[in-house]
């Protein structure tokens, strides 16, 4: 049978895209090439190189709510340097806490003291304690009271951060007072957080004194539930069973 030109050209054509169209879906399958909107498998990593300065990869998607990289494992990535993790910056994921020490061991505070923090805006799991001992007085039981306090509203109306109190022992005037106090705050950009110690004698002596701010990134509050005790009372007193 004859074959004209035209069938010839058509016939070698179509023979060579065949060829070429398997190849490529062997590339495919092998790795060698990487095929857009298709699945690439590979035995081995895939690896890019860039030349010159720059990313060697970049991917962007439709839009700022789309991600643009999907992994399908939990494992840890080895150097991953990301500026964000979901969604909080990388400066707010770190917690970091600083201590203040309040006064010097041994000093001698006439009645009441304030001392200045400066610690910057931002919510902090804040705790303090302070041991010190009010002076004696013949007529009165020693007393203290001390806490963390925005010193611009020291009055009637004092923002308290936390604080605690306590009285020396009966009988025992001049023996320390343990005092201490922990909680959640948010320092404000205008507030002016600082320590404040008083007493209801004329001096006290303070042997030990500080306050920690560790910052946090979140807080929630969820009610306790109530559980019963383990043993019982009777008229005031623990009976256990």
């Amino acid at each position: 049978m004859p074959v004209s030109i035209k069938g010839a050209v058509a016939t070698v054509t179509a023979a060579a895209l065949l060829i070429i169209c398997l190849d490529y879906t062997t590339y495919a399958a092998t790795g060698d090439s990487l095929i857009l909107g298709r699945k690439n498998t590979t035995a081995k990593p895939t690896q890019l190189v860039r030349r010159t300065d720059g990313p060697a990869l970049s991917l962007k998607s439709a839009g700022n709510a789309r991600p643009s990289l999907r992994v399908s494992s939990w494992a840890r990535v080895p150097r991953l340097n990301a500026d964000r993790v979901d969604g909080l910056h990388a400066s707010r994921l770190s917690s970091r806490a600083v201590t203040y020490v309040i006064g010097r061991r041994g000093e001698v505070v006439p009645g009441a003291r304030t001392w200045s923090l400066d610690i910057a805006p931002g919510q902090y799991q804040l705790t303090f304690k302070v041991l010190a001992s009010p002076a004696e007085t013949p007529d009165q039981v020693g007393g203290m009271i001390c806490g963390v306090v925005d010193l611009d509203t020291l009055g009637p109306n004092t923002q308290v951060y936390t604080a605690a109190s306590g009285n020396a022992m009966e009988g025992g005037m001049g023996n320390p007072i343990a005092m201490s106090g922990a909680e959640v705050v948010r320092v404000t950009a205008n507030a002016n957080p600082g320590v404040y110690c008083g007493s209801n004698s004329n001096e006290f002596t303070l042997f030990a004194a500080s306050a920690s701010f560790t910052t946090i990134t979140s807080r929630s509050i969820r009610r306790a539930v109530s559980a019963p005790l383990p043993f019982r009372t009777q008229r005031g007193r623990i009976a256990f069973d």
